[in-house]
């Protein structure tokens, strides 16, 4: 039997806090077989980034304590020099972080940052070996025109370029081990399929073994051959990934796997899940994050009673109210947004339309989903509705009012009414004000003055949405990702508003957290009727919380229909291209996903 070419026995690490050392990682041991893959998976906390830093030797120098053997490639990271640590990077093993926006120098074109890590892992090497090397490097993972794309800076690569352009300054000197830390998770599903495609291309021709890290499942499913979970800093079930994904044990696995959400599981089907949950006793083998949802939604369903609209769907109240001869809270008609692009002859300006041509009505206590890849014009629809950007042409009518070219004085009322939840909960929040007073602002600016009151509303919020009264002093970074998210959801339902545009509300968060955001927007929609329109990438996410979807490409609406239809019966070959590259959470489907869009790509090729 061959030796592993990464074993991890007994590893822990501390961290110093003020109040004295906590423990991320907790004595785990495991090993990664010649060509093998291994995925980490488990919640944001859990002590996956901890471990990944620890097989590359970053923390030292830090005030991490890391105890126990670290063994890569035959080398004892415990027991070698710092520079020999340095010459293994690169070599021996490489990692791909999570943000490429992060790790690509903005100032340095691709090319320059891949020659340079050739030539510091390679000393002696030319500048001409290094620079065919980089060529061959960005040819190998899929960069079209890569002799040319070599000399662009990384903001001229988009999201899935500047990720597979990562990896190939991880792959530039043929390493054993490819450490893969949450690659996929702010990619669309199309970018996120090519990305996991590519590992298991490079795992077959180059015999490399592969860690992936993730907090989702259904990525690691038809990636990996084995699985580790871990939950606060501990592994609590490992096996191959088949039989952990089929048969879990434990029960925080379990409940991993019950927040992943499932192209094939419609919003009808979700809600009388969730009822059911309401009912059930708090299972105590369930993660932290996982208890306080089952708590929370306990409570919120004790207090409301039930609602009619949880029985009905709010889709067919959403009928009801067109049957009923009441118009559309919104309707869009033919709008259009271009952009100057400076290029072609003589550098002139032409006009780029990032949403060309798109109509559609929505109704009250509806939800419209609005998915695509990553420039379809997703979110620039989304700023044309709250009118931050100024339609080119077209009409935007609310409660058949045109708001199309409304005055800035004259569109305060409708901020009252029309809200928004940004992708980002950190960077909408400013980080030097308390969270009561930036959910406040909203109703100081349109007119409340009386500060009691204020904070009473915002602490009511701050219950209703999970959080607690008396956060309210306290600021943004006190705060967890998904608990910022609830805030930026109370700033925006402050107001109580009609109308709620989510625009990539979840794409950041692990699938515990991003499954308790889920519900409590639902159960929001419920006690306040709102409507939605829901932006994401994520199919599965999308058909969870809509009534209708609209798919976009190219800035134009290519299917629309109610969600079953779109999902069970898609008309358009981009929706199916889309549902082809959605993750499934089962490995055996997953890799015939995986061959049908190889197959697609030939067909693609020879045409």
């Amino acid at each position: 039997m061959t030796e592993p070419v990464v074993s991890v026995s007994d590893l822990r690490i501390t961290f110093p806090t003020l109040e004295g050392r906590i423990t991320a990682v907790d004595g785990i041991s495991f090993d990664v077989p010649s060509g093998g893959a291994v995925g980490i998976v488990g919640e944001s906390g859990s002590g996956k980034s901890a471990t990944s830093l620890a097989l590359m030797g970053l923390h030292r120098g830090t005030n991490a304590d890391v105890t126990g053997d670290i063994t890569v490639v035959g080398k004892n990271l415990n027991s070698i020099g710092d520079g020999e640590v340095r010459n293994m990077r690169g070599n021996d093993i490489a990692m791909v972080f999570q943000d490429p926006m992060s790790s690509l120098h903005p100032q340095y074109t691709i090319g320059n940052q891949l020659i340079e890590a050739f030539k510091v892992h390679r000393p002696g090497s030319s500048g001409a070996d290094a620079r065919k090397r980089a060529v061959e490097s960005l040819d190998r993972v899929g960069i079209p025109n890569a002799a040319k794309r070599i000399n662009s800076y990384p903001h001229e690569f988009s999201g899935g370029m500047r990720q597979r352009a990562l990896i190939a300054m991880g792959l530039m000197c043929d390493p054993t081990v490819l450490l893969a830390d949450e690659i996929t998770t702010a990619l669309d599903v199309t970018v996120q399929a090519q990305i996991l495609d590519l590992l298991d291309d490079l795992r077959s021709d180059l015999g490399m073994s592969l860690i992936l890290v993730s907090h989702d499942l259904a990525v690691v499913a038809g990636s990996v051959d084995e699985v580790l979970v871990m939950q606060k800093g501990d592994i609590v079930e490992r096996g191959d990934v088949r039989h952990v994904l089929s048969a879990p044990e434990d029960p925080y696995t379990k409940s991993l796997l019950a927040a992943v959400p499932r192209v094939d599981v419609s919003r009808a089907q979700r809600r009388a899940q969730v009822r059911a949950e309401r009912n059930q006793p708090v299972s105590e083998g369930l993660g932290e994050q996982a208890k306080k949802a089952q708590l929370a939604r306990q409570r919120a369903a004790a207090a409301d009673g039930g609602s009619a609209r949880k029985d009905t769907g709010s889709a067919g109240e959403a009928q009801k109210s067109g049957e009923a001869g009441e118009g559309p809270l919104l309707s869009v008609r033919n709008a259009r947004m271009s952009f100057k692009v400076r290029g072609g002859l003589l550098g002139r300006a032409t006009d780029f339309y990032a949403v060309d041509d798109v109509s559609f009505d929505l109704h009250q206590g509806e939800t419209l989903g609005i998915v695509g890849e990553s420039g379809s014009g997703k979110s620039t629809l989304s700023r044309m509705i709250t009118r931050l950007l100024n339609p080119t042409s077209g009409q935007i009518l609310f409660e058949g009012r045109d708001i199309t070219r409304l005055p800035e004085r004259k569109l305060r009322p409708l901020r009252r009414d029309v809200q928004m939840i940004f992708q980002n909960p950190y960077s909408s929040l400013n980080p030097r004000v308390t969270i009561g007073d930036s959910i406040g602002a909203g109703l100081r600016v349109q007119g409340e003055t009386d500060t009691k009151q204020i904070q009473m509303k915002v602490q009511e919020l701050l219950e209703r949405v999970g959080l607690e009264a008396s956060h309210y002093n306290r600021f943004p970074h006190a705060f967890s990702g998904g608990q910022r998210q609830r805030i930026a959801i109370a700033r925006a339902l402050i107001l109580r508003p009609k109308l709620v545009i989510c625009d990539e509300p979840v794409s950041a968060l692990d699938v515990s957290t991003q499954d308790q955001v889920l519900r409590l927007l639902d159960e929001l929609q419920d006690d306040f009727d709102l409507t939605y329109i829901f932006v994401a990438h994520d199919l599965a996410v999308v058909r969870q919380v809509s009534d209708r979807v609209a798919v976009m490409r190219k800035g134009r609406v290519v299917e629309l229909n109610d969600s079953d239809t779109v999902y069970d019966s898609p008309q358009h070959d981009y929706t199916r291209e889309l549902l082809a590259a959605a993750p499934v959470l089962d490995p055996v489907e997953a890799k015939r996903h995986r061959e049908q869009r190889a197959e697609m790509r030939r067909q693609s090729t020879a045409a």
